[in-house]
């Protein structure tokens, strides 16, 4: 039987080995930085809301209050040194500074939005394997949930976008409650995503577009070719060139998911709809620029809106006008609608992410968190009532209306609907066929039928018999009697009282490259009747399509 030194020494080379082994096979991983990337995926995946505490000293407070955001030309943000703890961790020399603009910017003294740079002052200091990140107020978002979900979804259909999780902020020992992290965008996000994270990486900026001069976040920033190819084919005046010159140095396919989830998401504040909260990324390995979303707190304000709304950004617009990428974002559109935004998943998340946010708002902010099954619910109803509206429109043509040889276009699809009171729609088996009847017998009631048409930009006019008896307005409703109008514009001479039929019109103006025009025959009134001839309602342009307005796509300095 061996002594007990020798078996403790036996015992202490083994753990040695064990423990060099471990070493060998830690420096033989074909991949070093494993461990720092599983760190940034266990931060985004962890069920734990984390609790940051940042001192900051009371000069650099003074200078951060300094700075205010302002429409127009912006300075520069002062950047300060902080002290980051996170339980017993700690992170020296972070540079910090305040971020947001004209809705989420918060002053020092308030809820502010911060910048943490972990590496600028302290080479290769990272946190939970991230060097940037970026700590949001959400002062816009009561669900405090919007950001995480919609990134999820962008992901999940394969757009590049920096992934989002919840923190509790403490600054200077002042609870500022609930924050969103977001990851920050970087070198070490494109390396995630890309092959050659060396490319530009463009930031939108505040209502700007790929036609501005842009500021960098990575890559060679003074040499801005990529970008102005891009503005160039996007405004070819030749369609099919246009085409061609896009798919060259544009990944289109990308491109057509990003701006399709814009549109379904309803992201009123993003690049297709307002040239706003985007990046952009030259990606050298295939030469393409690659669209990525940004700032996400503001979704699915409008379930029922078109899927074809105003468009502002430039390369959103080149792609509408262009026949075939036209009919391959519709088809993106219905692609997704089976894949990712599946109403039962996406409201099921939404709960998920609300389990874990309710709890730690009760603490930090009481109030709000009586409200917050709420807005969470409400957030839920407006993905189930997007769904719905994906489903009917999807369900009808989006293609432009086709004209006959003397000029006009007809209306079908006619539906009723009762805007106020209690309207009474005479039942008819065709109301193409047979004249439909609007009338009020118990008061003051408006009522329509409607059908939407899609147009291309320019000046129509849409005509149809209307009649009436006994039609009375209301004493309060100056806009009463029956008429022809489009949606959003009222009839400009109403028929009242007793009338035989008679032909009205309306002029009205198509400002968008291409939108669904609701026509409306309304009925409002106290008492009588209106009859509409829906057969006769028939459309006409009557100026040809204009140029896009120079407004809508700013010139190249």
């Amino acid at each position: 039987m061996k002594s007990p030194k020798v078996f403790a020494a036996r015992i202490a080379v083994a753990l040695l080995m064990v423990a060099f082994g471990f070493r060998l096979r830690a420096m033989e991983s074909p991949d070093p930085g494993a461990a720092k990337t599983r760190g940034a995926d266990l931060l985004f995946s962890s069920g734990g809301i984390r609790e940051l505490r940042l001192e900051i000293s009371q000069a650099a407070i003074d200078s951060l209050r300094k700075y205010q955001w302002k429409f127009g030309p912006q300075v520069e943000r002062e950047k300060v040194t902080a002290t980051v703890h996170e339980g017993t961790d700690v992170y020296t020399n972070v540079s910090v500074q305040l971020k947001g603009a004209a809705g989420s910017f918060r002053s020092i003294d308030d809820r502010p939005a911060f910048t943490l740079n972990f590496d600028r002052l302290a080479p290769h200091q990272k946190y939970h394997g991230l060097k940037k990140l970026s700590l949001n107020n959400s002062v816009q978002d009561p669900t405090y949930l919007s950001e995480q979900f919609c990134r999820e979804l962008f992901l999940k259909a394969g757009v590049p976008t920096p992934r989002a999780t919840h923190v509790r902020v403490e600054l200077n020992g002042r609870d500022l409650g609930l924050y969103v992290l977001v990851e920050g965008w970087d070198k070490e996000f494109l390396k995630r995503h890309f092959k050659d994270a060396s490319g530009n990486l463009y930031d939108g900026g505040f209502i700007q577009d790929v036609t501005d001069s842009l500021n960098t976040n990575g890559g060679d920033g003074k040499d801005q070719s990529d970008r102005r190819a891009l503005a160039e084919a996007a405004q070819d005046p030749n369609l099919t060139n246009r085409l061609a010159r896009l798919e060259a140095v544009l990944d289109v396919d990308r491109f057509l998911t990003f701006m399709a989830l814009d549109v379904m998401l309803w992201n009123w504040d993003g690049y297709a709809m307002n040239r706003n909260n985007w990046r952009l990324f030259h990606d050298r390995t295939s030469g393409k620029m690659v669209f990525m979303p940004h700032g996400m707190d503001q979704m699915l304000w409008k379930p029922g809106a078109s899927l074809l709304p105003p468009i502002k950004g430039l390369v959103a617009q080149s792609f509408i006008e262009i026949p075939e990428l036209r009919q391959r974002y519709f088809e993106r559109i219905r692609r997704l609608r089976s894949t990712v935004f599946n109403v039962e998943s996406m409201t099921q998340r939404v709960r998920e992410i609300a389990d874990r946010v309710g709890p730690v708002l009760a603490q930090t902010d009481p109030v709000a968190a009586i409200r917050y099954p709420t807005v969470v619910s409400d957030f839920c109803q407006a993905i189930v009532r997007r769904g719905q509206s994906l489903d009917e429109q999807l369900a009808r043509s989006f293609e432009p209306a086709v004209f006959d040889a003397t000029g006009f276009a007809h209306l079908n699809g006619w539906q009723s609907k009762r805007i106020f009171g209690k309207p009474r729609f005479s039942p008819t088996a065709n109301p193409t066929q047979e004249p439909v009847q609007i009338d009020s017998p118990e008061g003051s009631s408006i009522g329509t039928w409607r059908s939407g048409i899609w147009l291309e930009r320019g000046q129509y006019q849409v005509t149809g018999r209307v009649k009436t008896q006994g039609l009375q307005m209301d004493p309060g409703d100056t806009r009463g009697g029956a008429g022809i109008r489009v949606e959003n514009a009222r009839f400009d001479r109403p028929v009242l009282g007793d009338s035989e039929w008679k032909t009205v019109d309306l002029e009205f103006q198509v400002s968008e490259l291409l939108s669904e025009v609701q026509v409306v025959c309304e009925f409002r009134g106290s008492s009588g009747s209106a009859w509409f001839d829906l057969n006769s309602m028939r459309i006409k342009r009557i100026a040809p399509a204009k140029p896009a307005p120079s407004s809508g796509r700013p010139k190249e300095p």
